[in-house]
């Protein structure tokens, strides 16, 4: 009974279970001749702590049963009504799971009668669980019931080797810890530790990323590598490109020898430039740190100050005064002619696979962004398994649509480039217009291309279908189900793609077909995945646990912060090198793919981006104009996720939400600002004082009261209406909300632009942006008669930084 206790506390992570445990009732009875069977129910409760062991769990099971034995007079049903307990429906009150050792041999005899005992088969039981543990000649036998609704065969046999693995382990010494000692059997230690994790593959160890295109270009020198805008570059010119800037910028920042732990900053548009800015950084022996431009300039000097870059590639896209005084800047534009005249050949840059190939900068949980050191090692392995699963050779084209300072850039900048194929790079506003990128896909030729779930809905907003052997790369965030299907409608390949920044952009891979479980697929190539619990014990499939992942691919650690860096990245316990502790919760599952349930902890992703809510609210926090604050991410609709800020103001502020917005505009990116504001008096906790997020509210997103709701009146007007509330999946909108105060974002616009075309309706972003109402933009439409034809071809977009300039946050009553 005590090993049962541990093993459904430990399957359930856990350290408090109650086992119901029958008792026979005849020895209370007078009338010893009574036959039947009269048995009462004990519910059993055990609780254990961090420093139990498991001897001192069984003298206090031996106890807890002795003290139960002392009432079992009482039935269960005497117990219920005494404790008044609320009833459910299907569930057994007080304990759902029972427990039974029963002392009979195998014949017995009564009265000259001979009898055999035989078990009773079972069409319906009374547990969700319940295991007899039957004494006979040949030892113990288990007999086990369980609620079909809840389990399936496999699990309860996997669990039957647990209890059978963790009675040996008792017997071993009883002086283990209940919380560590293993439950694993021999042959399940070696499926989740061997077997799953067998993940070898030959990659080139004496390689740095940009020797792999090297390689390339000396192969096939006229083959077309990189493509933007029409415009063309081959291998060749490519790497004679980036050596020139390489050598350029070696004279620059000194002696003209590069040193593989100097960083450089690269802030640059999305172009041919930005390619031949990041593999001459690589070439001179240098490791680069990405910046995207449109982030506020705060953010920005505060990146290239904690990585102490020394120097910084721009093409003029970013601020200036981003670096101190004395610090050189090299301008692509400014400075093309000392560039072009720098020597073509590659440095003689000491380079080599355990160098930092870059830093990339992630939202942090302590309000800073945090850097992480990634080797070329690590991305070489990455490129090698990406190359073999999914699949990548000399004759694809892979359009990218990722910004740099997104760590899967990574994979469409070098995945073709190191095969041989071609890159086709996307203008930024394209990445924004389902119509443009559609298009860009077909006139591109491009037969791969990866991307966020969100990205991939606007592209089926905008009518795509995925032509035969299309590969379609999703990740970022959960794959929903329904895009899924969608995608599939198609006739291309659909592969669903896992990793943090800290294990080297993905680290697994698995190709969704229809109608199956879509899970996150296995380990990539020479990459190890363990589901731990609290106490860094592996965990059976179907358990969920902390993922940790080892390998090639681990990064080095967080940029100058060594405290950070020991919490995360841990010695691995099963094989060498170090583990990172990822914050996922996971589970295996029985074909040895792995499912991601969910954070642990307060990070999200919000439409592909990782954001480390503390940030938000530690930014709030600065400012002083709010006393208390909490942001979390809601999705109060399917498909509606949002972050929303509630916040408690300073005693002597008059903040309003759109001055709490404007501060944050300063320091965060635009997809860290919340869509929705609401202020309290206070913020609810729990008893013993934390904060208490499920008891926030749910923001108010119709702003205006019922008096101040307006019907739409004219029938341009309700059709505008319902499209609008179809979009942001609210019940109604009346003629005069304003469409940013609804918490509409430019994902939804574009979708309220496509909609609107299949209805007739002719309406860009900019006029959306400019006529926020119903009310507003139906006059447009009627005076100037667009709404009599669809649009034929793209919506006229504005940047992301024009629509975050124009957005307004959502205001709410105040609670």
């Amino acid at each position: 009974l005590g090993a049962f206790q541990v093993l459904i506390g430990r399957l359930c992570g856990q350290s408090e279970v109650i086992v119901g445990v029958p008792t026979a009732g005849q020895s209370l009875l007078e009338d010893e001749i009574l036959v039947g069977h009269v048995v009462n129910f004990l519910p059993i409760r055990a609780t254990w702590s961090g420093q139990t062991s498991i001897a001192q769990h069984l003298r206090a099971v031996a106890r807890q049963v002795l003290d139960a034995y002392e009432h079992q007079n009482y039935t269960l049903g005497t117990i219920v009504r005494k404790l008044a307990l609320t009833r459910e429906q299907g569930r057994v009150p007080l304990a759902e799971i029972q427990f039974n050792l029963e002392r009979l041999a195998d014949r017995m005899e009564l009265a000259g009668v001979q009898m055999e005992v035989t078990p009773n088969s079972k069409a319906h039981v009374n547990f969700d669980l319940f295991l007899n543990v039957i004494e006979s000649s040949d030892g113990l036998r288990l007999d086990c019931d369980y609620n079909t609704d809840l389990f399936d065969a496999e699990t309860i046999d996997r669990w039957l080797d647990c209890y059978q693995g963790l009675l040996e382990a008792i017997v071993a010494d009883p002086q283990q810890g209940v919380e560590r000692i293993s439950y694993l059997s021999a042959g399940q230690r070696q499926r989740l530790l061997v077997d799953f994790n067998r993940t070898q593959m030959q990659f080139p160890q004496n390689q740095c990323v940009h020797q792999l295109i090297e390689a390339r270009a000396k192969a096939a020198p006229m083959a077309v590598a990189a493509e933007f805008r029409g415009e063309t570059l081959s291998y060749e010119t490519l790497d004679r490109r980036a050596n020139s800037l390489a050598n350029h910028l070696l004279q620059q920042i000194g002696d003209g020898k590069g040193q593989p732990q100097r960083l450089i900053g690269i802030a640059t548009e999305r172009s041919l430039e930005m390619l031949v800015a990041v593999l001459a950084v690589l070439k001179s022996g240098c490791a680069y740190v990405p910046l995207d431009p449109t982030h506020p300039a705060q953010r920005l000097r505060h990146i290239l100050g904690d990585a102490e870059v020394a120097a910084l590639i721009t093409d003029g896209a970013a601020e200036e005064g981003l670096l101190p005084p004395g610090k050189p800047i090299v301008h692509l534009v400014a400075d093309a002619a000392a560039i072009a005249a720098a020597p073509t050949h590659a440095p003689t840059a000491p380079t080599a696979p355990e160098s930092l190939a870059y830093v990339i900068y992630t939202s942090g949980s302590t309000g800073l962004p945090k850097g992480v050191e990634v080797s070329h090692r690590a991305v070489v392995n990455f490129l090698v398994s990406m190359a073999r699963e999914p699949g990548l050779g000399p004759e694809d084209v892979l359009l990218a649509v990722t910004t740099i300072s997104f760590d899967i850039a990574g994979l469409e900048l070098y995945l073709p480039l190191s095969v041989g194929g071609r890159v086709v790079i996307a203008e930024r506003e394209e990445v924004i217009d389902g119509f443009a990128l559609v298009s860009h896909i077909e006139t591109c030729g491009a037969t791969c291309m990866q991307a966020t779930p969100a990205t991939w809905r606007l592209l089926l907003e905008a009518g795509f279908r995925a032509r035969r052997g299309f590969k379609m790369l999703c990740g970022g965030e959960a794959l929903p189900r329904d895009l899924a299907e969608r995608l599939l409608q198609g006739e291309g390949v659909l592969w669903n793609m896992y990793g943090p920044t800290e294990t080297t952009i993905w680290s697994s891979c698995g190709r969704v077909l229809p109608g199956a479980t879509i899970t996150a697929g296995r380990p990539i190539g020479n990459t190890q995945f363990y589901v731990l619990d609290r106490h860094d014990q592996p965990v059976i499939e179907g358990v969920p646990g902390q993922l940790h992942i080892g390998g090639e691919g681990v990064a080095r650690g967080y940029h100058k912060n060594v405290a950070l860096s020991a919490e995360r990245f841990v010695k691995n316990p099963f094989a060498a090198g170090n583990l990172y502790r990822t914050g996922d919760l996971a589970r295996w599952h029985p074909d040895g793919t792995i499912q991601i349930l969910g954070r642990m902890d307060h990070q999200v992703k919000l439409r592909g981006f990782r954001i480390e809510l503390g940030e938000i609210e530690a930014a709030l926090l600065r400012s002083g104009k709010v006393t208390a604050v909490a942001v979390l991410l809601r999705e109060d609709a399917p498909g509606a996720a949002r972050l929303v800020a509630y916040y408690v103001a300073a005693a002597a502020s008059e903040v309003a939400a759109t001055g709490l917005r404007d501060l944050l505009a300063r320091e965060l990116p635009d997809y860290m600002i919340p869509a929705a504001w609401v202020s309290l008096d206070r913020l609810p906790t729990t008893p013993n004082g934390k904060l208490d997020r499920a008891a926030l509210p749910a923001p108010d997103l119709t702003v205006q009261s019922v008096e101040d709701f307006v019907a739409p009146a004219t029938p341009t007007e309700q059709r505008i209406a319902g499209i609008w509330a179809e979009v942001l999946r609210l019940p109604q909108v009346g003629a005069t909300m304003d469409l940013l105060r609804l918490g509409a974002d430019s994902i939804q616009l574009f979708q309220i632009i496509a909609r609107s075309s299949r209805q007739g309706i002719r309406v860009t972003a900019k006029e959306l942006l400019q006529h926020r109402t119903v009310r507003s933009i139906a006059a447009l439409l009627d005076r100037t008669s667009q709404s009599a034809e669809a649009v034929d071809s793209k919506a006229n977009l504005p940047s992301l930084g024009q629509f975050q300039r124009a957005r307004r946050p959502v205001a709410t009553t105040k609670r």
